[in-house]
């Protein structure tokens, strides 16, 4: 299979992993907020983001391990370099796993004042921390055989695991939370699913590359060092990142308690999940954007720049102008009035998406140009100036200031890649943005005149799904239609029209068999 077709495989496979997981998570959130309540909700948002950052311990963490994975997927050694990198990367897990572990039980002591938690709340936090600390340990000699897979460019199947766990990981929350485990029972399930996946990506991986399976210790003293100098500039990069990408709800909690923190995460899940889904196709382009960079394959990687660049403006935009127009009735229908976060909120999360996805495209480039010290810097930047702003204006504005320091801490890291990228590449950026708001315009337009006017037909309430779906879908069956025939290729569509066609002449051949 080519590049190009494995990583179409893999976005539309991530594609149903993400719909599984919105379908499971509007099922799930109502569910946890009417029998564990808003603080068990908002603490299970912060606790996870603060666990996201003792992570960052790990030097050897996904973008590490897939670059250098990825490269040597292109050696003609009979996968002795693949073999040895992973290796080495194992071997290290097992010392940050460990450093990892003792952080989180050091944290389980300190969580409830931290957050300012109820004691029943602090005490299930603490108990499911000590079980997260000791897997974390007991899962080193399953880890990263995902990240493996990836490396292979084994996309497709990782993601149909991936949706499937998020069902699991969902569907145990939901039994725990009925049972009565409350905060508990939401953090263990996100264990035994992760426990289960391990085990899925490994039997996956030794099925199709038995012959390299890793090993332990370090047969190459020279890579390793050169892994670990890597690393370190990663993880700062990656504590830049959650410092803005991931501090919203331990912000919100900080400052206004975990049940405000609950308004933030209902209220900014919508689109968050949407805008992850669009950039779940730059992620799967990458291990083949890091093997063109490993083969000095110039040409291929401008041309992959500029129609990556258009298609993920024709997602990135209409979700935007969704989030402004419906992220309200939204939020009414899944959750109820006073757990959407308000307006300005709103249309500054919009913008912030938008940004957010044509910046992941140009990481995913500048890490493959081994740009590491230039994101690392910009990063740590953007993260510092977040979290004072966050702090700052949340004082004046409430939530919307948490979503106001984002947008503006966001856009210089951009513009810096960008104009970087471009010119690594010699496109030309004045062509090709025009180029790209022509083909989106006339359909967001419409799309957007066809919603607005549903919404002032039908008025969505509580659990109103027929209304969120009578108001919702004019605009996303306009938008669809039109940009199919007006933005995209013929060759394009020619693409995608055989690609249906292939699915159901299968399904067919299937159903005929049986």
């Amino acid at each position: 299979m080519s590049r190009s077709a494995k990583a179409a495989s893999g976005f539309a496979t991530s594609v149903f992993q993400y719909i599984s997981q919105i379908l499971v998570q509007a099922l799930l959130a109502p569910v946890v907020l009417q029998l564990a309540g808003r603080e068990a909700l908002g603490a299970y948002a912060a606790i996870n983001q603060t666990l996201t950052f003792i992570s960052l311990v790990d030097v050897v963490h996904s973008w590490t391990l897939e670059r250098y994975l990825a490269q040597a997927t292109g050696a003609a050694d009979g996968g002795e370099q693949f073999r040895q990198t992973f290796t080495i990367a194992r071997t290290l897990m097992l010392v940050s796993n460990t450093i990892i572990a003792i952080l989180i039980v050091i944290l389980s002591f300190f969580v409830g004042p931290l957050y300012g938690l109820s004691l029943d709340i602090a005490l299930q936090a603490q108990h499911a921390l000590w079980v997260i600390a000791a897997w974390n340990v007991l899962r080193t000699p399953l880890a990263a055989y995902l990240n493996a897979s990836i490396a292979t460019q084994d996309l497709a199947a990782n993601n149909l695991i991936g949706a499937f766990l998020g069902f699991l990981r969902a569907s145990a929350s939901l039994v725990f939370v009925l049972f009565g485990t409350g905060l508990f029972g939401l953090m263990l399930a996100g264990t035994l699913a992760e426990a289960l996946g391990s085990i899925l990506y490994r039997w996956r991986f030794r099925r199709l590359h038995g012959n390299l399976m890793p090993r332990w210790g370090v047969p190459d003293w020279a890579r390793l060092w050169e892994m670990v100098s890597f690393g370190w500039q990663a993880m700062l990069l990656n504590v830049g990142n959650l410092l803005l990408y991931s501090s919203g709800s331990a912000i919100a909690a900080l400052t206004n308690g975990a049940a405000v923190a609950s308004t933030f995460y209902t209220s900014q899940m919508p689109a968050m999940t949407l805008s992850n889904m669009v950039m779940r196709l730059p992620d799967s382009v990458a291990p083949a954007i890091n093997q063109l960079c490993g083969q000095q394959d110039e040409e291929p990687l401008r041309n992959a720049f500029i129609r990556l660049t258009r298609i993920i403006l024709l997602f990135a935009l209409p979700l935007a102008a969704g989030t402004i127009i419906f992220n309200r009735d939204l939020v009414v229908a899944w959750v109820g009035l006073p757990q959407y976060a308000g307006g300005l909120f709103t249309v500054s999360l919009a913008l912030f998406c938008v940004i957010l996805i044509v910046q992941r495209q140009l990481i995913v480039y500048s890490f493959a140009f081994g740009w590491i010290r230039l994101l690392m810097v910009t990063a740590l930047l953007q993260g510092a100036a977040n979290l004072a702003l966050a702090f700052y204006l949340t004082r004046f504005m409430g939530l919307s200031g948490i979503t106001i320091a984002l947008l503006i801490s966001t856009i210089p890291q951009t513009i810096i890649l960008w104009l970087k990228v471009t010119k690594r590449l010699g496109v030309d950026t004045r062509d090709l943005i025009v180029d790209c708001f022509k083909r989106v315009t006339i359909p967001l337009v419409l799309a957007s005149a066809a919603g607005l006017l549903a919404q002032r037909l039908f008025t969505v309430g509580y659990h109103d799904i027929m209304g969120l779906l009578f108001v919702t879908a004019p605009f996303g069956l306009t938008y669809t239609a039109i940009a199919y025939s007006w933005s995209i290729e013929p060759r394009e569509r020619d693409a995608i029209s055989g690609k249906v066609r292939q699915i159901f002449k299968a399904l067919s051949a299937r159903i005929g068999t049986k």
